[in-house]
C-alpha cells in the first residue's frame, strides 16, 4: 500500500488501538479529527468488509466538516483513484476491497433506521450530541466483522459540567481508551494559528483554558440562560413576522439568523452559519434557503459596502444600530425577550451555552462580553436591538414582558 499521510507521533500510537471506544478530547489545532479521518481511511484500505458511519448531530453540519476532511485524507494517501465519491449523499467507496463510509446527520433519523452492517464509527463534535444518540449509535455497533469494531469519539472539553465528562472521564466504560491533545501536540500547525490560540488568555482565560490547553471548561457568567428547545412538533406553523439578523464573516463564519415572532415570543432558526462566504456567496446562499426579499435584515453596521451589495440584490437590509452603549442594551433587550430555539440550530445552541462575560487572567469577570464564539449571538441581538428602537412592534412590547407560549 503506497500511503503517503503523515501521522503526528502524539496520535501515531493509536492507529492499532483497539479499544471499543477511543475517546479524542483535544482543543482547538490538536488534530484530533484530522487523526480520526486517518485512522478510518487506513483502516479501510488495509481491512475489507468496512462500513463506516461518520454523524454529526445536524446533517448539514457534515458536508463542510467531516465530508471534507475524509476527501481530503483520501486525496493525501495519493490512491484517491480507487475510490468512488458520491458527492449528493456524502458516501465513499474504496473499490479494491468494497469497504466504505457514509456521513450523516442524526436528524435524519429515517436515514440512519436503514443503515445496517455498520463496522465502526466516528461521532464527531461529540458536545452536540445528548448521551441517548450515543446510546442509539452503540446498539448499530453489533453483528459479525472480520475487524474490530470501535466508536471514535472527538470534541473539545467545553464544560466540565457535559455529560461526556462523566461518562467517559468520571467513571470511564470497559474497553475505553481516552487520549487528550492540544495544538502543540500538532507539528503541521502554522504558527499564526498557534499565536492565535495563545493570544486567547487576553480575550477570556476560559476560551483559553478550553481552546489553547485542552481543559475542561468552567463556565461561569454565562450572559443568556440557554433558551428552551422546542420539538419539530411542538413549532408553529405561522407568525405573525419575520426577521433576521446578520453578522458578517470571513475567516470567522458569516451568521445569519431568522426570527419567526408570534404572540410574544421569537422562534429561532439558524439560516447561515458559514465561514469563507463572499457577499455574492451569502446571497446566493440566502436564495437557496428561501430567505423572503420582505423581511428587514439587520446587518452589523460595520460593513456598509457589504450591507449596500446585499441590498442591490434585491433584500430589504439595513444596518443595525451600533454605538456606544449598544451592546449592553441589546444584551438586556435579548435577555428580556421569550425565546425559543430548536435542535437543528447547532451553532446558535453551542454559543449560547458559552457566551460569557469575558474572564480576565486572574478570573475576574468583566462588565463586556468575550469576543470569541458569538458570530449567532451578535446577529440575534442585531435584529431585536434594531427591530425594537426602528419599530417599536407590539411583538417586544408583549415580549418584554410577555409569557411567549409555543
Amino acid at each position: 500500500m503506497d500511503c503517503r499521510l503523515r501521522l503526528s507521533r502524539h496520535f501515531a500510537p493509536l492507529i492499532r488501538e483497539k479499544n471499543r471506544w477511543l475517546v479524542l478530547c483535544g482543543g482547538a489545532g490538536s488534530g484530533e479529527s484530522y487523526f480520526a479521518a486517518q485512522k478510518i481511511i487506513l483502516r479501510i484500505v488495509a481491512e475489507p468488509g468496512h462500513f463506516f458511519l461518520v454523524v454529526r448531530k445536524i446533517a448539514r453540519t457534515c458536508r463542510e466538516s467531516v465530508w471534507s476532511l475524509l476527501k481530503s485524507v483520501i486525496h493525501d494517501t495519493g490512491m484517491g483513484h480507487l475510490w468512488t465519491i458520491h458527492e449528493s449523499d456524502m458516501k465513499a467507496t474504496y473499490l479494491p476491497n468494497g469497504s466504505r463510509l457514509i456521513c450523516v446527520g442524526l436528524d435524519d433519523p429515517e436515514k440512519i433506521k436503514s443503515i445496517a452492517g455498520v463496522t465502526g464509527l466516528w461521532e464527531e463534535e461529540a458536545t452536540e450530541l445528548d448521551s441517548r444518540d450515543i446510546d442509539q449509535l452503540n446498539l448499530r455497533l453489533r453483528g459479525a466483522s472480520p475487524s474490530y469494531k470501535q466508536h471514535i469519539v472527538t470534541f473539545n472539553p467545553i464544560s466540565a459540567a457535559h455529560w461526556l465528562k462523566g461518562r467517559f472521564f468520571d467513571v470511564p466504560p470497559e474497553s475505553c481508551t481516552i487520549h487528550r491533545s492540544t495544538y502543540r501536540d500538532n507539528p503541521f500547525l502554522d504558527a499564526d494559528y498557534a499565536n492565535v490560540l495563545e493570544g486567547y488568555q487576553d480575550i477570556d482565560a476560559n476560551y483559553h483554558r478550553v481552546y489553547a490547553l485542552g481543559e475542561w471548561g468552567v463556565l461561569e457568567g454565562l450572559i443568556y440562560d440557554p433558551w428552551p428547545v422546542l420539538p419539530d412538533a411542538s413549532w408553529p406553523t405561522s407568525f405573525d413576522e419575520t426577521i433576521y439578523g446578520l453578522d458578517f464573516g470571513f475567516n470567522n463564519p458569516s451568521a445569519l439568523v431568522r426570527l419567526d415572532l408570534r404572540d410574544g415570543a421569537a422562534y429561532l432558526t439558524e439560516v447561515v452559519y458559514q465561514s469563507d462566504l463572499t457577499t455574492a456567496d451569502l446571497v446566493d446562499t440566502m436564495r437557496r434557503e428561501g430567505v423572503r426579499a420582505g423581511d428587514p435584515i439587520y446587518a452589523d453596521a460595520a460593513e456598509p459596502d457589504r450591507i449596500e451589495e446585499i441590498y442591490r440584490a434585491g433584500y430589504n437590509v439595513h444596518p443595525a444600530d451600533k454605538g456606544p452603549g449598544s451592546v449592553a442594551a441589546g444584551i438586556d433587550t435579548v435577555k428580556r425577550s421569550t425565546i425559543f430555539s430548536r435542535a437543528q440550530n447547532v451553532n446558535i445552541n453551542r454559543e449560547v451555552g458559552a457566551y460569557k462575560w469575558r474572564e480576565d487572567r486572574s478570573g475576574k469577570l468583566l462588565d463586556e462580553p468575550a469576543k470569541l464564539f458569538d458570530h449567532a449571538m451578535d446577529a440575534l441581538r442585531y435584529a431585536i436591538h434594531t427591530h425594537l428602537g426602528r419599530q417599536n412592534t407590539g411583538f417586544f412590547i408583549r415580549a418584554l414582558g410577555g409569557k411567549g407560549k409555543p
